[in-house]
């Protein structure tokens, strides 16, 4: 598998675990999207450093990516009950596997951030998880 493909395994995991949870109603991952049916859990990735182990051999890459929870178009009566549990399910998806079905060495997460999300200039309310995830990568 190249790299693209071992990058990309990483999401489907993720993907597939949050997919699994009842908490989310659906799980977006680089498709265009309407924020419909919520909660939504929408992931994003970001920045990946790539460091190298050895000349000319294995690379470090550390995926990092952030979950994006849309939970709710009005501002909640009890935020850990409405938004925080709901967040707090997908760090729990994420972590009953920390290897993402064997497509990274580790996953942590590495913020955690219950609030006010703006798409299209709507409030919504949610937050972000970000998080980590280690794979090793042999060209």
């Amino acid at each position: 598998m190249g790299f693209y493909g071992s990058y990309r395994a990483v999401f489907e995991a993720v993907k597939a675990a949050l997919q699994a949870k009842e908490t989310i109603k659906s799980v977006v991952l680089g498709e265009q999207f309407t924020v419909e049916g919520l909660p939504k859990a929408v992931i994003n990735a970001e920045p990946a450093p790539v460091e190298s182990l050895e000349m000319g051999g294995t690379l470090t890459v550390k995926v990092n990516f952030s979950v994006v929870v849309v939970i709710l178009e009005y501002e909640p009566k009890d935020w850990f009950a409405d938004i925080i549990s709901v967040m707090g399910d997908v760090v729990d998806a994420v972590l009953a596997d920390r290897t993402l079905a064997g497509t990274a060495k580790d996953c942590f997460p590495t913020g955690f951030a219950p609030g006010e999300i703006r798409f299209k200039d709507k409030l919504f309310y949610g937050g972000v998880v970000r998080f980590q995830a280690v794979v090793w990568y042999a060209p």
